[in-house]
């Protein structure tokens, strides 16, 4: 038996009443006290129930009895008289018949929900509870099941004519002779082939010559006989072996496709992983200026703020996603004279480990979001890292005080990091340094996840102009949050959790060396374990890749766009995350009023 928990299959922190909504539409009564649709909200007076005999109370319960000292909440007259309401509509006779009435609002309206987003799962050929335990999961598979279905096939031009070989029919009678097979071949029926596939390898497609032209037997149980042989390339012939002739086309348009697919890492690429593993940063979330009020704080000291504005890259991570990935089986170069050029130039394309600085001379230009993210170690016991405010409040804590720990900054500089092509040729033409390089892993250039990114993008606008696809809108907009996740999963953090009761097999597992932690039960204890073996096979590089790619974007807006057509005095980073920023302006149009007038007519075209 495998037990599931929903919550696994929906974004965080989503409630009940919002997953109802989503799959169902949600509540659509105008009178919500006779709600009688069964989306409605329920009510039950938890705290009032102290014993099963309360059950059997014939009476309303009265409004006290709703309310809730473990939460501090009341329930309001209108969800009152929708209590009594439900009371003799449904002709309830005890409290019990309230809580049925409230179980079955939980559990029907829960199940229909559950089937219609299994069905929508259904049109990618997925069942989410057997093909994934996780929504995460799902969406990975529906992200490269887009990209596979986009897969480039070779062009099929037809090759220079010529005759089958005599010496090799030759040789296969002499084989179909030895092994005891029925033969029945002619040059005129191979030739016959050879112009009916266009002189083209029957499996891979390549063109195909005298010297590399092959008879393949499609059975190989069956000797060299009508209808049993298909011309091929040599080389394919000696791989196919016993595949299906389908199966060894789809394994021959992989490699063909190979420096357009995302590969996982595998062992022979240890320390490739290893690298990406340590260089892994999420999204930033930094503070600028702690406060800022309209009409009362000023800009850098200087003009009066007059507007507070957050602003939100939509779909950010999906953006990136359909962008430049790291293709290919990944590879590492030492770093050669002219290696820095050649990535300008787009000559190769992949990560370089480098240290990497800002000039003294831009340090005032960066001064404001440094452009270098970083996981260093923070200090919190040291004033003179953390500043004396989050000091002080980190001692005000007492026992519950933060320790040092890994934080994501930003920098002016970076030692021996992995910078992503696209992120790495900004910083240099932003005027940046690399002062050394150590290595430099080389991938294929190519926009493996545009055709997901399409399909996502399409779908949530189809579900903006036609509301009968809003559910379906709904659930890609899920999928292209979470399609990329799995690939910067660490899983050396896995478990496994076991139960034990026998006091001999608990004490095995305490002293077997993957003994994680554990909890003791009532009459049992959860044993928590670490895993034996651990296969990273998860794509580190593509979450690397996008990662760095919304850092990119967050840069671009704040010194391409912002600074670049505003006046420093006239605006002030307050903070920032992954994909947003809170700015304060010093007028009520930022972007028709400051907007620098010699940039004015620049900033309309683009």
């Amino acid at each position: 038996m495998k037990i599931l928990d929903i919550s696994n299959y929906v974004p965080a922190g989503t409630s009940y009443d919002k997953y109802l909504t989503t799959y169902l539409g949600g509540c659509k009564c105008e009178d919500k006290i006779s709600c009688v649709c069964g989306l409605g909200k329920g009510l039950f007076p938890y705290e009032y129930i102290t014993s099963f005999n309360v059950l059997n109370e014939t009476q309303v319960p009265p409004k006290s009895a709703f309310d809730s000292k473990l939460r501090g909440t009341s329930i309001s007259g209108d969800e009152y008289e929708r209590v009594k309401w439900v009371w003799k509509h449904y002709e309830m006779k005890s409290i019990k018949d309230l809580l049925i009435w409230y179980n079955n609002l939980d559990v029907v309206p829960f199940i229909k929900a559950i089937q219609a987003q299994r069905e929508l799962f259904k049109r990618f050929d997925l069942d989410m509870f057997v093909d994934g335990v996780s929504l995460p999961g799902l969406s990975e598979k529906v992200m490269y099941q887009t990209c596979f279905k986009n897969l480039q096939y070779p062009s099929k031009k037809p090759a220079k004519s010529f005759k089958f070989p005599v010496k090799r029919m030759s040789g296969y009678k002499s084989q179909d002779a030895d092994a005891k097979r029925e033969f029945n071949l002619s040059l005129n029926h191979l030739n016959k082939l050879l112009y009916q596939q266009k002189y083209l390898c029957g499996l891979c497609y390549k063109q195909l010559t005298v010297d590399t032209a092959s008879a393949d037997r499609i059975n190989n149980k069956s000797g060299h006989i009508d209808g049993n042989v298909l011309i091929s390339c040599i080389e394919c012939n000696v791989a196919r072996k016993d595949m299906s002739l389908g199966g060894f086309r789809y394994k021959k348009l992989l490699e063909f496709n190979s420096n357009r697919l995302v590969y996982s890492i595998d062992k022979e690429e240890s320390e490739i992983y290893g690298k990406m593993k340590a260089n892994i940063a999420g999204g930033p979330s930094i503070v600028f200026n702690r406060y800022a009020k309209r009409n009362e704080t000023k800009i850098h000291g200087g003009k009066l703020c007059k507007k507070i504005i957050g602003y939100d890259a939509n779909a950010l991570y999906l953006w990136a996603l359909g962008n430049e990935m790291p293709c290919g089986r990944l590879t590492t170069i030492e770093p050669y004279p002219g290696i820095i050029d050649d990535i300008k130039a787009d000559k190769i394309f992949g990560f370089l480990e480098c240290d990497i600085r800002t000039p003294d001379h831009l340090k005032d230009y960066f001064s404001e979001m440094t452009p270098i993210f970083k996981k260093v170690l923070i200090d919190c016991t040291d004033e003179s890292v953390i500043g004396k405010h989050m000091f002080d409040h980190n001692q005000s804590r007492e026992a519950n005080r933060s320790k040092p720990a890994r934080k994501l900054i930003g920098s002016y500089f970076g030692e021996k990091i992995l910078i992503y092509a696209p992120l790495l040729k900004w910083y240099l033409s932003h005027g940046m340094e690399i002062t050394n390089t150590y290595s430099f892993i080389n991938a294929s250039s190519h926009k493996a996840f545009a055709p997901f990114m399409e399909a996502v993008s399409n779908a949530r606008r189809e579900g903006d102009s036609d509301k009968s696809q809003s559910m379906i809108a709904e659930m890609m907009k899920l999928i292209g949050n979470s399609a990329f996740g799995r690939s910067g999963m660490d899983m050396s953090k896995h478990k496994e959790v076991k139960y034990e009761s026998n006091q001999k097999a608990i004490e095995a597992k305490i002293e077997h060396f993957t003994f994680h932690g554990l909890e003791e039960l009532n009459d049992a204890c959860e044993i928590t374990m670490k895993k034996r073996r651990i296969n990273n096979k998860n794509p580190i590089h593509l979450s690397i890749a996008i990662y760095q790619l919304a850092k990119l974007r967050m840069l671009q807006f704040y010194y391409d766009c912002i600074d670049y057509y505003f006046e420093r005095s006239d605006f002030q980073y307050q903070e920032m995350d992954t994909d947003s920023a809170y700015i304060a302006f010093s007028c009520e149009n930022p972007f028709k009023d400051c907007i620098k007038p010699d940039l004015r007519d620049h900033f309309k075209q683009y």
